[in-house]
């Protein structure tokens, strides 16, 4: 089943018709007929027809036509157990590589002497990505005139 056919089968259930949701919803027929078609439609939307038919964020019909939606637009068989598995793997693999890398700094700033200040600073820069461009391009300038200056630069 899709998401397309489970929300109809819903919206039926309820004894609605595209108008008579339309109308509880306030917005025109053809909206409920495009998500009933499969035409692009955002998510939210289909969550605002779901609670107009009484089905809340948390209830499992709304879960079924999210997790139905979520595979008709990324083309993914979340419901199938080895799409599950791969997708648990790869999470996996992403936190061993980000305990690396927090092992690699942790490293670095122990080797470096970082005192609190610097540190603090060091976050600052890393949960404001501008300030690294900042940063990154005060460093090409310095390198540069570190160049310039060298002697025998021309």
């Amino acid at each position: 089943m899709n998401y397309t056919q489970l929300f109809r089968t819903l919206r039926e259930s309820k004894g609605l018709t595209h108008d008579g949701l339309a109308k509880l919803a306030g917005c025109h027929r053809n909206t409920v007929i495009n998500v009933e078609s499969g035409r692009p439609v955002k998510f939210k939307t289909i969550a605002e027809l779901m609670l107009m038919m009484g089905y809340d964020t948390t209830s499992p019909e709304t879960k079924s036509v999210a997790l139905l939606w979520l595979e008709s637009i990324s083309g993914i068989n979340l419901t199938n157990e080895q799409s599950a598995a791969d997708a648990h793997e790869r999470i996996a693999q992403y936190r061993a590589t980000e305990k690396e890398a927090a092992d690699l700094l942790a490293q670095s700033v122990m080797g470096e002497h970082l005192n609190v200040n610097q540190i603090r600073t060091l976050y600052f820069a890393v949960s404001h990505p501008e300030i690294i461009a900042v940063i990154e391009n005060i460093r090409k300038l310095i390198e540069q005139d570190k160049d310039e200056s060298a002697p025998g630069a021309s």
